[in-house]
């Protein structure tokens, strides 16, 4: 199971005997809509409190009770506050109050999908980096399994795990329309 999240919203994937799970419409996990505080931060689905708003650098930054600088990449900036929670309150309180929410969610998907393991990237795995006993104790605390055996949470191995160049090209047809497309 992957579950990233960039400059906005977030993203999953859940890769089966080593082939992508696309659901029965080509658009399974859209894990960014899951609910995880139904008070919390409207989404642009128009919920409350979904992944998506709950767990991306906007929402780090509101925990923080801070705004973004304009003009710089707001994934960079989210990163660094991520950093700063090692020696600043605020940014350590941020950081915890995203964690809780993301753990929330990692624990309600993987109690339905019982995968191996959880990989994170984009923002997620720098709070994972940031506080990585506080998000496996949340998961294992809500995960049904997690009480008898954690579910190992992970760091992506490549640094920009996005569809780059010529690479995105062939996913066009899919995009498009994932119906069309030939499976198998």
């Amino acid at each position: 199971l992957l579950v990233t999240s960039g400059h906005r919203g977030v993203g999953g994937a859940l890769v089966i005997d080593g082939h992508l799970h696309t659901g029965s419409a080509g658009l399974a996990l859209e894990v960014g809509h899951l609910t995880v505080d139904p008070q919390g931060r409207p989404c642009q689905c128009g919920n409350r409190g979904c992944l998506n708003s709950e767990t991306d650098p906007d929402a780090l930054f509101a925990a923080a009770g801070l705004s973004p600088e304009p003009g710089r990449p707001l994934l960079d900036q989210a990163r660094e506050l991520c950093r700063a929670a090692a020696t600043d309150e605020r940014a350590r309180a941020a950081v915890e109050h995203v964690i809780d929410r993301l753990g929330l969610g990692l624990a309600g998907v993987a109690n339905i999908l019982n995968p191996d393991r959880v990989v994170l990237s984009g923002l997620h795995l720098d709070l994972l980096e940031a506080a990585p006993e506080r998000l496996r104790a949340v998961v294992a605390e809500r995960c049904l399994w997690g009480r008898s055996g954690r579910v190992p949470i992970v760091g992506a191995e490549l640094a920009h795990g996005a569809l780059a160049g010529a690479a995105e090209l062939g996913w066009g047809p899919y995009l498009a329309d994932p119906q069309s497309v030939p499976t198998g």
